[in-house]
């Protein structure tokens, strides 16, 4: 699982009651995939701009934190104009967003403490019949 998809992922269960919480990450296996365009300009111009457009729909503070779980220490607090216009800073971001993968672990909803097992880069999002909200 990406850190662009735990990004907006989110514990959907009725305890939660529509929080927008995110999920915790305890990993125990984690995979970096190496930069594959270092020598093709067209790639390497896709993934910064696919970076600079994915900036404003990312939550920073869950970013920081995923990363950091996955022992990522290199995210700055926060992204200044200079930073999102950096092409390093850019590239950079998009290797966090895209080449690094949680393969098995589990993350934990902090507002209800609910765990979903991560195996084999997969999520399990499934409820108990009473952990679903009854439609109205």
């Amino acid at each position: 699982m990406r850190l662009l998809t735990h990004n907006v992922l989110r514990n959907n269960t009725k305890a939660a009651n529509g929080s927008n919480a995110p999920l915790r990450i305890t990993a125990t296996e984690v995979r970096v995939d190496e930069p594959t365009t270092n020598n093709d300009p067209d790639a390497q111009r896709r993934e910064v701009e696919f970076a600079k457009n994915m900036l404003p729909a990312l939550n920073w503070d869950t970013l920081i934190e995923g990363a950091k779980s996955m022992g990522l220490d290199s995210l700055p607090p926060s992204v200044t104009p200079e930073l999102a216009n950096d092409e390093g800073f850019l590239r950079a971001l998009y290797h966090v967003l895209m080449d690094v993968h949680l393969v098995n672990g589990m993350l934990t909803c902090t507002e209800t403490g609910r765990e979903f097992a991560v195996t084999n880069g997969i999520a399990n999002f499934m409820l108990e019949e009473d952990e679903c909200e009854v439609p109205k």
